[in-house]
């Protein structure tokens, strides 16, 4: 009985064929067998108006074609056969018949469309096979075809081909991976040098091309090989070979190319096509090969009695050669990774997932740094099995990219990685890599980073180093060029002071650098001495991972920016504390100029801003009372005793109060206190008060002795309380100015 939708059908083929004006004759309908069955429907089509070219299809002036109704027509498409198999040789033409009539069904069916858009696209499959069209220029083409069930064994290639002239080439393709299902293949090797241990797929090539459907029996195939120049007895000694090579108990696969791949009208790349010879079949060849003698060649008599006979069992060919398949990825900020080689400083919830992405996007490199285990609750968001439980995370995480993609030189180092940032050899090694990214989100580790590098600038690969919010519904990531002198610690506070700038930012300022009254959101997941951590699930982990590591890729692929730069992101559902809040913020910094301390060696670090404000007030004091009286002012930023890096990123003028004059430069303090308090508060205690700047014109930037007398006034007074004093001074000019800084220390 016909379906709801085979009756549409046919009432569309009728409604069709009664309005073609004979070009289209429905001849017989055929109801369906039983139910499930297709409604078959046989059709005369007029065939004289289509204009027939060199190599196309010689239709007849009228062809029968049969039509297949599926049951749950529309939503399955109809099958289109000619009635009878003169046309089997062409291109498109399958089982003799059959017409692949969609290049890609899911998208190029319409069932709306129903009979009417089938009976179009069987028309505009007509006009182009008459013109030998079907395969248009600059579209692929289309590959032969090699038929096989369901239970076929999948063959993957995964280096491209040799180049096969003429007559052919004849070798082997090295066998790196199989199972039951799957045979991996690797380098191809010329039949000359087969390794001794190595398994091996025998394999020809062909310069030419081969018929559009491959043979089903291997005498039909030796027919096809012999007139393409190829002796039956290389095809045996090949196999022969594979025999000897080949594992009891697996199938020996034979490998079959004819270049027939590519894009049409340009060059020609093998198409690759296999079959197996049954595991039996194998073991009784080499068998044969072994009891064979110059009085008795057994096995010369085996295979030809097996050539007579045997039947081609077809395999499954899945390309994985990059001269035929177009990575998925291509074009996407992703691709960045091919080929490079990566270092991840953590293997927890943000690095296992950078390793699996990278490992998906061709890396091919990846040095692993963890020195903890992997325990059950974080199953829930990082990227582990069950079976992992107890397993270093760099070894799991290697495991997880081998699944992937077991190419990839994977080199996990178990071991702290603050101690491979305290030794010169490891540091060094960690930093050939050609991308570094820190997922520790640890404050210790930056610190060493920031130690590793202080004296080292130009020294390192890119730094990325990235960190999630409390709720992992906010990221944070900066990238340290290696041209400028901050990395990890250093950045953070760029973007801390970025955001603290920005009142749209105010979100993700208080993500990150939390009041005190906050810091109790720290998650704990095992009460006890465990660590604090975050709360999250994979998929929060998965949006803001492969966001932050999308932009990443885009900064290091531009390779035109040399500044260090910083992001933030808080997701679209992410709850906002003002309206205008952007889901994202991206920053942007130049290097600051990089000065050193001679009595302590302190790296003074002045910002571009502080340095251009500092020379504003100097040419403003020079336009207003000459170029002889000294000037200064205030300097805030920030000092860290363990680094020995001062930060200077802000500076005011002379207070009202101050004195100036050729002979010396007494600064005020009138609204120091209330400067010093409105920077310390918006910056989160990351901006102070630190020191003083002034001039001496014309002069070398050397501390005076009014300069050394002032400072033992001032830790000799009470008012200053600061264990460090940095005294700024500026030689020469506005124009061409000499800046040297000097700290002091209470315990000098």
């Amino acid at each position: 009985m016909r379906t709801e939708g085979q009756r549409w059908a046919l009432e569309q083929l009728t409604q069709i064929a009664e309005k073609s004006n004979d070009a289209l004759e429905i001849v017989q309908v055929t109801e369906p067998a039983s139910t499930g069955a297709d409604l078959r429907i046989s059709v005369s089509v007029a065939c004289s108006a289509y204009t027939v070219a060199a190599g196309g299809i010689p239709f007849r002036p009228r062809e029968r074609l049969l039509i297949f109704v599926p049951p749950t027509f529309p939503l399955e498409i109809p099958a289109l056969w000619f009635a009878h198999s003169d046309y089997g040789g062409f291109p498109h033409v399958q089982w003799g018949h059959t017409v692949c009539l969609y290049q890609s069904p899911e998208t190029e069916w319409h069932p709306a469309d129903g009979m009417l858009g089938f009976v179009q696209r069987m028309h505009e499959w007509l006009r182009a096979a008459a013109l030998n069209e079907l395969d248009p220029v600059g579209l692929p083409l289309h590959p032969p075809v090699a038929y096989y069930d369901g239970r076929a064994l999948v063959v993957v290639p995964t280096v491209n081909t040799p180049v096969a002239a003429a007559p052919f080439w004849a070798g082997y393709a090295r066998i790196v991976r199989e199972n039951e299902f799957c045979v991996e293949l690797g380098e191809w090797l010329d039949y000359k040098s087969p390794a001794s241990q190595m398994s091996v797929a025998p394999a020809i090539l062909l310069p030419s091309d081969m018929p559009f459907e491959y043979p089903e029996t291997f005498a039909a195939l030796r027919t096809v090989l012999q007139a393409r120049g190829i002796p039956l007895d290389v095809i045996r000694l090949l196999l022969t070979i594979g025999a000897l090579h080949n594992p009891e108990n697996k199938p020996l696969v034979f490998v079959l190319g004819a270049a027939m791949r590519g894009i049409a009208g340009g060059e020609r790349r093998q198409h690759l096509a296999a079959w197996r010879i049954k595991a039996d079949d194998a073991i009784e060849l080499r068998k044969a090969v072994l009891a064979r003698t110059n009085d008795d060649p057994v096995d010369e008599r085996l295979f030809n009695d097996w050539a007579e006979s045997a039947s081609i069992d077809w395999c499954s060919v899945l390309e994985d050669r990059p001269e035929i398949v177009v990575p998925r990825d291509a074009g996407t900020p992703a691709a960045y990774g091919r080929g490079r080689h990566v270092a991840i400083l953590g293997c927890g919830a943000l690095g296992s997932t950078i390793a699996t992405f990278l490992a998906r996007a061709g890396v091919g490199k990846l040095t692993l740094y963890d020195k903890t285990v992997v325990k059950p609750g974080v199953l829930a968001r990082q990227i582990f099995s069950r079976h992992q439980v107890g397993v270093n995370k760099a070894y799991a995480t290697r495991a997880n990219v081998r699944l992937i993609n077991p190419a990839i030189d994977t080199d996990p180092q178990r071991t702290n990685i603050i101690h491979v940032l305290g030794s010169p050899e490891s540091a060094q090694t960690l930093f050939e890599a050609d991308v570094v990214i820190n997922a520790t989100a640890s404050i210790r580790v930056a610190t060493a980073l920031e130690l590793c590098l202080r004296e080292r600038p130009g020294s390192h690969a890119p730094i990325i180093s990235m960190a999630v919010g409390h709720r992992a519904d906010a990221g944070l990531m900066t990238l340290a060029r290696s041209n400028g002198p901050g990395v990890a610690l250093d950045l953070d506070r760029r973007m801390k002071l970025a955001f603290a700038n920005a009142p749209s930012a105010r979100m993700l300022l208080d993500e990150f650098w939390p009041t005190d009254a906050r810091a109790s959101r720290l998650f704990q997941p095992e009460p006890g001495c465990s660590d604090p951590t975050f709360v999250g699930s994979a998929s929060d982990i998965a949006v803001l991972t492969g966001r932050m590591l999308n932009v990443a890729a885009g900064w290091l692929a531009s390779g035109t920016d040399e500044h260090a730069r910083g992001f933030g992101m808080q997701p679209s559902e992410a709850p906002r504390v003002r309206a205008d809040e952007p889901p994202e913020a991206e920053y942007s910094w130049p290097s600051d100029d990089v000065l050193v301390d001679p009595r302590h060696g302190y790296q003074i670090r002045l910002a571009p801003a502080a340095k251009s404000a500092m020379l504003g007030w100097m040419r403003k004091s020079e336009r207003m009372w000459g170029p002889t009286p000294e000037t200064g002012g205030i300097l805030f930023g920030e000092i860290d005793r363990f680094l020995k890096i001062v930060w200077i990123t802000a500076v005011s003028g002379p207070p009202p109060d101050s004195q100036a004059s050729p002979v010396g430069f007494i600064c005020g303090t009138r609204g120091v206190a209330e400067m010093n308090a409105e920077q310390t508060s918006r910056t989160r205690g990351s901006v102070a008060f630190i020191g003083m700047w002034h001039t001496h014109p014309g002069s070398q930037p050397d501390p005076s002795h009014t300069d050394r007398s002032a400072m033992v006034r001032l830790f000799e007074g009470t008012d200053f309380q600061a264990h460090q004093f940095l005294m700024l001074i500026v030689g020469g000019s506005a124009k061409a100015p000499l800046i040297a800084g000097n700290v002091f220390d209470r315990d000098d």
